[in-house]
């Protein structure tokens, strides 16, 4: 099982790798620049050399990282949608240099405009973003809790996305938290299978490379974006359980972004506990 957290790179992005390991991840999510701002990062070869070493060593497989906050691939403004475009660029080399296997980001709002218009810019984004970074990190499109004008609620939405576009690096991460916030029924085997056919049907199962693994704080369909421990939330552990064991999601890395999972003795027997429920 590829079980792993959202991994601080406090001290540098090299540090990234040990501190998955001590909590016996097998895999792990970063951010490769600061998650509130526009800066790019400049990764020295020393770095992505003695991060890809760490990794090897340690056995990671899959290891993923996650865009800035600020991403709006569907904004009205074009220069907000430009310094969107510009980050995920550079964050996508960045990854490829690290050797990572892809880059997860949030689509964006279209602030009123209209979900057809705010697909057709997010769709002229990711060809501009894809094209301008010729490597071989993925770019994964996150599914939204629903709120506000948000791109991205549902498979639907990411399928008309993922099918105008027409790129191989293009791909998606599931969100389970998010998945239930919007109002797929997955605390049910039933709704989990539900879930499953429609990515299927709108973008091919091929195209999940990632799982968020994530329980909620909030309830079924209340488009509220919140986070809870996993199996402590209204999901719940059985049917978390249920996700990390579905043969059609197991061989997936599967990543944890809640606080209590960040250092410690306790994280790691957190880790374990959950690795164990896999059959």
């Amino acid at each position: 099982m590829k079980l792993g957290i959202h991994v601080s790179v406090a001290g540098g992005l090299e540090q990234a790798p040990d501190r998955a390991h001590e909590l016996g991840c097998n895999t792990f999510q970063i951010f490769i620049s600061n998650p509130r701002g526009w800066r790019p990062t400049i990764l020295s070869g020393q770095t992505a050399t003695l991060f890809k070493e760490k990794c090897l060593e340690y056995n990671i497989e899959d290891p993923i990282a996650h865009s800035i906050y600020l991403i709006n691939l569907a904004s009205p403004k074009d220069d907000f949608r430009e310094l969107s475009i510009q980050s995920l660029i550079s964050n996508l080399i960045n990854a490829d240099k690290l050797g990572l296997s892809g880059l997860v980001t949030h689509i964006g709002s279209h602030q009123g405009d209209g979900l057809e218009k705010g697909i057709e810019r997010v769709v002229g984004a990711l060809k501009q973003i894809l094209n301008d970074s010729t490597c071989c990190a993925q770019l994964l499109l996150e599914n939204t809790a629903g709120a506000g004008n948000l791109v991205g609620k549902n498979f639907e939405e990411i399928g008309e996305i993922i099918r105008q576009v027409d790129s191989d690096r293009l791909g998606i991460c599931l969100d389970t938290a998010h998945a239930f916030e919007y109002g797929y029924k997955i605390q049910t085997e039933e709704g989990l299978e539900t879930l499953l056919a429609e990515i299927d049907s709108n973008v091919g199962l091929s195209k999940l490379k990632a799982i968020h693994l994530n329980d909620s704080m909030t309830e079924y369909g209340s488009n509220r974006d919140r986070h809870e421990e996993f199996g402590e939330g209204h999901i719940g552990k059985a049917s978390l359980t249920r996700v990390i064991n579905h043969p059609k999601l197991k061989r997936l890395p599967f990543i944890m972004e809640t606080p209590k999972l960040k250092s410690g003795q306790a994280g790691k027997e957190f880790i374990d506990e959950i690795r164990n429920l896999q059959k």
